[in-house]
């Protein structure tokens, strides 16, 4: 299976929607203004770079690249960001409210 993902895409859109600045992007990486230019035309860049731009920007792309694959892949939960793990508690919350509510309504229909 081919996924394909345009790195340089996510990092251009990200830019735009936040209207954030190419030169103080590049101050922060240390680096001409014309590389982020470059980084948004390219389809791969190296993660190094990546983490970089994620640092400059304070924005993880590697979430948005991750959440690209398919749900059916792999990954190691250990590493679930505390998002995930809360809508995972929440989930089993509702279960267990669920239960109690259909015992509760159980309960007053056997009363009538």
């Amino acid at each position: 299976m081919e996924t394909s993902i345009h790195i340089g895409n996510l990092i251009k859109h990200y830019i735009d929607q936040n209207n954030l600045v190419r030169t103080t992007i590049a101050k922060q990486m240390a680096t001409p203004n014309t590389a982020i230019y470059a980084y948004e035309k390219r389809k791969y860049i190296h993660c190094q770079t990546l983490m970089r731009l994620c640092g400059a920007m304070r924005y993880n792309f590697f979430m948005d690249i991750a959440n690209s694959m398919p749900k059916d892949f792999g990954y190691d939960p250990k590493l679930v960001s505390d998002k995930d793990a809360l809508i995972a508690q929440q989930a089993t919350e509702i279960n267990k409210l669920t239960l109690e509510n259909n015992l509760l309504k159980e309960l007053i229909m056997g009363r009538k």
